[in-house]
Parts: C-alpha cells; structure tokens; sequence
C-alpha cells in the first residue's frame, strides 16, 4: 500500500494557485492537485481488491466498466474517494468523487466499495492509460492506489470458411442425435495479443483476452442450452479453432441452432450457426457379399475387390479402385489391406456381440470411425471379425464382416469371404 505524504511544500505554495488560476478559467478543469507533488511510501489499510472472479485486467475495452473495489478501514475516518486518470500520459482529469460509504466485508477484514469506472468510449486501440484511486481522510491525509491498463477491443467471433464438417460422413440433413458436428469458429481474427506489434503487422488491432469460449444449442427463440465450453482459447491474439459438438439427446426431431459465444470479462461476441433439423438416423440398408483369393490356382483378378461396384477389380486395372485386397500371408491366414485411401478399423468384440454389425446405423459406423484414428488396414483376418470402413474419396461409410476364411497352406490357395453393409 502507498501512502502520499507532502514532499516539496514550498512547490506546493507556488503551483496550487495557479491550478486555481487555470481551472477557473476553463470552467471545467479537473487535474489532479496533488499527483506530481507527493511521494510514495507503505499504506496499510487501503488496496484496491476487484470482484472475485472478474479481477482488474492489463486490457479493458472502450466503454467497458472495469470491476474496481477498494478495501480501506472505516475506523480511520476516510471522508470521499476520488478517480483520477491520465490518458497517454498526456490528458489527465478527476474522472469522479464519491463519498467513504462501504461495508464490512468479514472475510478480507477491510470496508469494501464499488467505485464505477468506466473505460472512455472514445479512444483510440493500444492507448495505455493510468487510473489512481485516492482516499481523502477527515485530517485532509490522502492515500492512493492505482493501476494502470491498455485500450483493447472488445472479442470478435466469426464461422470459417467452411462452417460445419459432418463427422459421420453424412449430409447435414442427415444428422442426428450423438452425432457430432465440427464447427470452425474464428476468435479475434486478424488480431494481436501483446504490445509493440510485429513489424509485420504494425496496425494489427491489440484485443483482449478471451477467458472462455462457450457453446449453446438453442431451439427456436428459446433460451439457448450450454452444452460445453473452451477455457482462454486466446490471451487476445487471433485464434482458429474446430470445436467438436455432440447432437443432444434433447435435440430429437427437433429444428435448432448452435450458439457460440467468446467471453472477455464483461464483453463478449456471438456467432450463430444456420439452422439444422435433428432427425432420425441413416439405415446402412443394402447387404452384399465378395470375396478375394491368393495362391497358385487362383484367377489372377480375384486379388483384388471394390466396394462400391461390389465386383472384384482386375489386376490391370489402378490401384485407386482396390478398396480391398490380398496383400501376404502371416502363417497361413491372409493379410488384407487397401491400395488406396479406404481405411478401416476393427470393431472392438465386445460390441460385436452386441448385434453391432446388425444394428449399427451410418451415423454409428461414421462417428466410430471419427473417434479412432488408429483406422488403417484389415490385417490377418478370422470368421467374424468386423470392421468398419471410410471408402476413399466420398467419406461413405460401410460394415464388413468376415464370414469364411480358408487358409493358405503348402502354397495352396487361400480364400476370404465376407459380407457388408451399405448405403
């Protein structure tokens, strides 16, 4: 604490007149008698404390009310308490006066009180200003406490170019609930967080940090329902991120919005998706069976198998059609593989035996798919292993299950039947 005590009276003679002089002649000036006259020493008893959770910041935004609460003890008599600030270290006014006139708060055991400031509207981006709070007491001894911040702007959110990824692989018509949905959302774009700015970008606007980024579902002109936030995504300078979101249950057969909103202390900004209709699920509705063969007496272009044609692909033919194929032989069980992009990750056996193959949907299949990223190749494969499958290029979606497996042993040829599900 600082406590400001006479140091060059003499300097005092001379000048306050003068501050009389000027102020009477403007009319409406307001400097601070006392700012460059007094020197800084201990001062128990006076802090300036902030709200609990919204403490004072190095960045406030023009017009923004900055959360000052000051402590002091009521015991020793404080008469008024008086806002001063110094713009740029240039223009400097009284910005206002109040009466002494907390309460005793018990748990910091000091008188506490809201003093309002609020950040001016008009300046400009980067302008550093300086705030001192004074306590005059009845004896006419001052005490101050000041803080000091810089003008920043209140957040901006914005969609990306590409709004929203179907992570089942689904037209968003097709989406519903547990389904998730990828929104790209752009905090603060263009944006910087501390000062001077790079070289680069020297007019790039200065922001303010963004301590959580939270997001709703809303149905209608509802009130909006939170669903999940992202702790300070930014401590102000310009962020993209993807922000996964899963369909509520709540949601079913209903017409919603997702809400996005980036909350910087008392400012925030809000984006709001278009509007998606939350239905029923997408049937994996068409069975087919294939099979492939490896070995000495198998014809050459059983190697290889398309799923979308549901046909075995010639050997001549390029290898960006060869979904599935016959790539070796791990003892005598055939190892399967893709020559292209169609990957595929083996469903865990204990949702097998739960009828996963039977009764999964294209959003299931799809949204597993998502979740596991270790989706590569089939492998050494067995009777009744299942997998599900991303087909290259269009993100379709499938379910194959192994139905007959003959090894290939002494050279012998070796078979692999299966059967999947699709669209």
């Amino acid at each position: 604490m600082k406590l400001y005590t006479t140091a060059r009276p003499w300097l005092n003679a001379l000048v306050a007149p003068a501050l009389g002089l000027l102020c009477f002649a403007a009319s409406s000036c307001e400097k601070e008698p006392f700012d460059n006259h007094y020197t800084v020493q201990d001062a128990s008893g006076f802090t300036i404390l902030g709200l609990p959770n919204a403490g004072l910041a190095a960045k406030y935004a023009p017009g923004e009310t900055a959360p000052v609460i000051i402590g002091y003890n009521a015991n020793e008599s404080p008469k008024d308490i008086t806002v001063f600030q110094v713009i740029n270290k240039q223009d400097s006014a009284v910005v206002g006066t109040y009466p002494a006139n907390g309460q005793f708060l018990q748990s910091a055991q000091l008188t506490t009180q809201a003093v309002p400031y609020v950040v001016p509207a008009n300046l400009a981006n980067k302008t550093p200003v300086r705030v001192d709070v004074t306590l005059t007491f009845a004896n006419g001894s001052k005490r101050m406490r000041r803080f000091t911040y810089t003008v920043a702007s209140s957040p901006t959110l914005k969609f990306g170019a590409t709004p929203a990824t179907y992570r089942n692989g689904l037209a968003g018509t097709a989406q519903s609930t547990g389904d998730i949905i990828g929104y790209s959302v752009i905090i603060n774009e263009g944006g910087i967080s501390t000062l001077p700015a790079p070289a680069a970008t020297p007019n790039a606007t200065l922001f303010k940090a963004v301590d959580s980024l939270a997001y709703y579902y809303r149905e209608g002109t509802q009130a909006p329902i939170r669903l999940g936030v992202v702790r300070n995504p930014t401590a102000g300078a310009a962020n993209t991120r993807t922000v996964d979101i899963v369909v509520p249950a709540a949601a079913s057969g209903k017409t919603i919005n997702f809400v996005f909103v980036a909350y910087a202390q008392s400012t925030s900004a809000t984006v709001t998706s278009a509007p998606i209709a939350i239905g029923g699920t997408t049937a994996l509705a068409t069975t087919r069976t294939g099979r492939v063969s490896f070995g000495p007496n198998s014809a050459p272009d059983s190697l290889a198998f398309n799923l979308k044609t549901g046909l075995n692909e010639p050997a001549a033919n390029p290898v960006t059609a060869k979904d599935l194929f016959v790539s070796g032989v791990s003892g005598n069980t055939l190892v399967l593989s893709a020559a292209n992009g169609t990957r595929y990750y083996k469903v865990p056996a204990a949702q097998v035996a739960n009828g996963f193959y039977t009764k999964a949907t294209a959003n299931d299949v799809g949204t597993l798919i998502y979740q596991n990223t270790t989706a590569a190749d089939l492998g050494a494969v067995a009777v009744n292993d299942v997998y599900a499958v991303k087909v290259r290029g269009t993100g379709e979606t499938m379910l194959i299950r192994i139905v007959g497996t003959k090894n290939s042993t002494g050279g012998s040829t070796g078979r692999v039947r299966f059967e999947y599900r699709s669209l």
